[in-house]
């Protein structure tokens, strides 16, 4: 195993854990815009990004086979 595929490996976990790690601090920030001004808008957009961000994390992890279906 040479050193490129071993940068290849580990920059493939920090991706995956970036992307989550990105996701949950957006969601956060987001959160705390819309709880600052309360308005139907900003509730709207909170609830559409949610849901997208948490497409975006689940899709990641399905296809690199980490999110199980067992309860």
């Amino acid at each position: 195993m040479d050193a490129t595929t071993v940068v290849r490996i580990a920059l493939g976990v920090i991706s995956d854990r970036l992307i989550t790690i990105a996701a949950l601090l957006t969601s956060f920030g987001l959160g705390c815009w819309t709880m600052w001004g309360l308005g139907w808008e900003r509730v709207s957009a909170l609830a559409i990004y949610v849901i997208f961000a948490y497409l975006v994390v689940t899709a990641k992890e399905k296809s690199n086979g980490k999110l199980s279906t067992s309860p």
